[in-house]
Parts: C-alpha cells; sequence; structure tokens
C-alpha cells in the first residue's frame, strides 16, 4: 500500500513539473506579447494560463495529504524512484519562482505601457484642446 502510495506521489509531482513547465513556456510568450502590445493576442493567451493555473491547483490539493506525512518515512519502490521524485520536486520549486517573477515583471510592463497610452493620450487631448483655441481666435 505504501509503495502505491509513493507511486501517487511521484506521478502528482511529475504531473506538477509538466503544468509549471507549460506555465513557464506561456509567461514568455506573454512578456513577448506584452512587448508587443499584441492584446488580443495577449488576452487569449491568459485564458490558456488560467486553465493550466486551475489544472495546477487541482494537482496542490491532491498533493495536500503528503504534505503531512514524515517523507523519510515513505516506502518506494527504489532508490532511483525516490531521486526522480526529488529531482522533480526540487525543479517544481525552481520553476515556481520562475513563473512568479516573469507574472511581477509582466506585470511591471503592463503598467508601463498603461501609463504609456495614458501620457499618449494626455498629449492628444492637450494637442486638441490648442487647435480648437487657436481655431476660436482665427474666427
Amino acid at each position: 500500500m505504501q509503495t502505491t502510495s509513493t507511486k501517487l506521489l511521484a506521478d502528482l509531482v511529475s504531473k506538477r513539473h509538466k503544468c509549471l513547465t507549460q506555465l513557464r513556456e506561456l509567461g514568455t510568450r506573454q512578456m513577448q506579447m506584452i512587448a508587443a502590445g499584441e492584446m488580443a493576442d495577449l488576452l487569449r493567451l491568459v485564458a490558456a494560463k488560467q486553465q493550466l493555473i486551475v489544472a495546477l491547483q487541482a494537482i496542490e490539493q491532491q498533493l495536500q495529504p503528503f504534505h503531512a506525512e514524515a517523507p523519510e518515512s515513505r516506502q518506494w519502490e527504489s532508490n532511483e524512484a525516490r531521486a526522480r521524485c526529488a529531482a522533480d520536486a526540487e525543479a517544481c520549486r525552481i520553476l515556481i519562482q520562475e513563473v512568479m517573477a516573469m507574472e511581477q515583471a509582466g506585470e511591471q510592463q503592463m503598467v508601463e505601457r498603461r501609463d504609456l497610452v495614458a501620457a499618449q493620450l494626455r498629449t492628444a487631448a492637450t494637442g486638441t484642446r490648442v487647435r480648437d483655441a487657436y481655431q476660436a481666435q482665427s474666427r
């Protein structure tokens, strides 16, 4: 029964790793789309990311019971299986940090883009007011 439990744990950690890898790939594409101003494509990508986040949350729920266990008490099929699961778990930790850093950078890029567009709108509005005032005086 214990070996079955560690097989499930290894499978869940592997799925978590795959999901996080996909999130990182989408995060990279997201940064490119933000830089290029491709907002329509960005919205579709964000929807795809949301689906991955939901899947990741489901995996995390399934992993929850394993957090209460003492790792040293688990019985593994082999030392290789234990090492593979540990390596996947470490890779997941690194991927989470990368994904979070990308999210923060993407948010910062979006704020900068918003501020740039707002400044351009203010400049355009000021130009319109100046033109209107000039035309009013010319009459």
